[in-house]
């Protein structure tokens, strides 16, 4: 499981509060032998919530349990779809809009069952690569953008994204970290995690501030 990183609470509103991590250095996923696991834990609660999937052709995003991930939708009888990158500022929710202009769905990585039991090996295509052609909803050229996930806790649904860098050309994905609402039910606005030494002081900055309240809670 993915671990070493930094984890900073930024807290924008009085009733919620968002935890964003950031992995000191970006991930590389991709592998060029065999098939390759890379499991997220996203709360840190020791419960596996999404796993990467990689092998020399493909990477994707396999959700453990009932959780979900947005897609973009492809037209009947066909089910399922590429994961969709959404932009910066997108309200991540029960119900997803438009992304860019393109249809959107929450899913799971098994759309036909709904459900992915432990062991299977379902996964949303992120990026696929072979000899007749390439096939990925992030651009030819590459981009880094948010992914949106829904995922169960012991409290009830939360929302939170992804932030990865892939494209069609390339059958790997880099990632950078991710972010979630710690109040169950409620969106969370996509965006980009900040750098590693941006997080590391802003983190100290809410360390200094917490201390600087405990003190003065304790001096009244």
């Amino acid at each position: 499981m993915i671990a070493a990183c930094v984890t900073v609470a930024f807290c924008p509103a009085a009733q919620a509060v968002v935890v964003v991590t950031v992995l000191p250095e970006p991930l590389v996923i991709r592998e060029h032998f065999g098939g390759r696991h890379d499991p997220i834990d996203v709360d840190g609660n020791g419960t596996v919530d999404f796993t990467f999937g990689s092998d020399y052709e493909f990477v994707g995003l396999r959700t453990e349990r009932s959780n979900r991930a947005i897609i973009q939708t492809t037209p009947p009888p066909d089910v399922g779809g590429p994961l969709q990158p959404l932009s910066p500022g997108y309200m991540i929710g029960s119900i997803p809009g438009p992304a860019n202009g393109i249809e959107t769905a929450w899913i799971s990585s098994n759309p036909r069952d709904g459900y992915v039991e432990p062991g299977e090996l379902w996964f949303i295509s992120i990026s696929l690569v072979v000899s007749t052609g390439s096939a990925s909803a992030f651009p030819e050229w590459g981009l880094r953008a948010p992914v949106g996930i829904e995922f169960e806790a012991e409290d009830g649904i939360h929302y939170g994204y992804l932030d990865i860098r892939a494209g069609k050309g390339y059958a790997g994905i880099t990632l950078y970290g991710w972010a979630w609402e710690t109040e169950p039910g409620k969106p969370i606005v996509a965006g980009l995690v900040p750098e590693p030494s941006s997080a590391l002081l802003a983190g100290m900055g809410l360390a200094f501030m917490l201390a600087g309240r405990g003190r003065r809670i304790r001096r009244a």
